[in-house]
């Protein structure tokens, strides 16, 4: 009995065994935009800047990536 190892694992690395490789690359390549999101909630300059961006692009050019045209 003393071999076995009892110590209980962190509840987070358990998760993280469990999830498959293809969730994993998922969550590494969605990081980023879950930061920005993030960001853009909680910090009103990124809000700011990223508006100005939008109002900054042509209608012509957007509409169609927004189904409009």
């Amino acid at each position: 009995m003393n071999d076995f190892d009892l110590m209980p694992k962190p509840l987070l690395s358990k998760i993280w065994k469990i999830i498959t490789w293809r969730w994993r690359m998922q969550l590494a390549l969605n990081a980023p935009f879950g930061l920005l999101w993030v960001a853009d909630k909680t910090n009103p300059a990124i809000h700011q800047f990223n508006m100005s961006m939008l109002t900054a692009m042509h209608a012509e050019w957007m509409a169609p990536m927004m189904g409009i045209g």
